[in-house]
């Protein structure tokens, strides 16, 4: 009989490409997995069992309500081993371990930096609850090992843990996935068309940027069009209207909403560059866009944010251009740079799909991961 193990969220989608098509999947090879997670969707897929719950109508119901109904189907399945991916779940994380659970808490991204710049957060509070996480995290891992994503082991202090305490797994693409989606000649596809996958508008997140550089091509004479996949975060305002250049460019853009993922990247067989709209400052930036690593895997040139550890990528891997993002004429310039010249656009093609077969793809990864549960599932933490 497989040991019991189980992930659970009250953040993250049960199709999150992290915690399901990589972690999940991976570990469904040898475990019996649970997954519980937003979603509406309950039943085995891919030999994870998933367990969805709804997704709550606001942040009150989600703190009150959503995190305490995901524990509570998180108990029932009695795992061995507990694996959570939220902030707001490491005080149950603690409550399984003295319990006699392995306990893993995933950090996906700097929470601690990122509370500070919440603007739904009175500016009063943050520092409070910045300070109030980090105290949490250094007591957390004294019962939980973490795994942590970042692009470099010197940002591990950032996140008050040891080596001991912590493994990094990247969050690299499945190459495998995505192999059905490489255009090796992107140069010989007709029209200039942008591809676009993940969040529209939000904290991190500002299309309308990429609007600009799409409104300055056309006057230059140079017309390009946008597939977009995604929605909109709830910290902006959802109207395109909001864009002054709107009109001129609208007959350009075309928006897919959200789709899963394998019709997605359908779409990208069409497209020349990939866009990566995340643009986090460098005080809290400690990995790259999961994007970028898609990107990469299916042979996508893309234009990304210039911050140090998205340049120094690059600079080693010639992947893309990077740019000052707040800059509409900087992108602008990247993208005419690359529909202007079929040889850069096939070489950086070429050096996109050498490093992810060899380097940047989920298999390594995966490979840390199932050893480190058979480590946790043998060993005391």
């Amino acid at each position: 009989m497989k040991i019991k193990v189980c992930h659970f969220s009250s953040v993250h989608s049960i199709t999150d490409t992290r915690v399901f098509y990589r972690e999940c999947r991976s570990l469904a090879k040898v475990y019996d997995v649970t997954l519980i997670g937003i979603g509406d969707f309950t039943g085995l897929k891919d030999g994870v069992y998933i367990k969805g719950i709804v997704k709550p109508a606001n942040k009150f119901i989600r703190y009150f309500y959503t995190i305490f109904k995901t524990f509570s189907e998180a108990v029932k399945t009695d795992a061995a081993l507990y694996h959570i991916h939220d902030a707001e779940m490491i005080p149950f994380g603690i409550i399984l371990s003295l319990a006699g659970k392995k306990v893993i808490y995933d950090i996906h991204e700097n929470t601690s930096a990122d509370i500070l710049l919440k603007p739904w957060i009175p500016i009063w509070l943050r520092k409070f609850l910045s300070g109030s996480y980090n105290a949490l995290l250094k007591l957390g891992s004294n019962f939980m090992h973490f795994i942590i994503v970042i692009a470099d082991p010197l940002f591990l202090k950032d996140f008050y843990v040891k080596n001991k305490q912590c493994t990094i797994i990247q969050n690299f693409a499945n190459t495998e996935d995505l192999y059905k989606f490489v255009v090796n000649k992107r140069s010989n596809l007709s029209g200039n068309h942008l591809f676009y996958i993940g969040m529209i508008k939000d904290m991190y997140y500002d299309i309308n940027t990429l609007f600009e550089a799409m409104y300055q091509l056309k006057l230059r004479g140079l017309l390009v069009h946008l597939h977009c996949i995604g929605y909109f975060g709830e910290a902006t305002n959802a109207q395109l209207c909001t864009y002054p250049h709107w009109d001129e460019i609208k007959e350009q853009v075309i928006f897919y909403g959200f789709m899963k993922m394998e019709n997605a990247f359908e779409i990208s067989k069409l497209c020349k560059i990939g866009i990566c709209l995340k643009n986090q400052p460098e005080s809290m930036l400690v990995s790259h866009e999961r994007k970028l690593f898609e990107y990469m895997a299916i042979g996508l040139p893309s234009v990304f944010c210039d911050s140090h550890i998205y340049s120094a990528l690059n600079q080693k891997c010639m992947i893309g251009i990077a740019v000052d993002l707040t800059n509409p004429v900087a992108i602008a310039g990247a993208i005419e740079k690359l529909l202007g010249s079929e040889n850069l656009l096939d070489k950086l093609t070429e050096a996109n799909l050498f490093w992810a077969q060899t380097t940047y793809n989920w298999k390594a990864e995966e490979t840390t991961l199932l050893l480190l549960y058979k480590n946790l599932l043998n060993n005391p933490l």
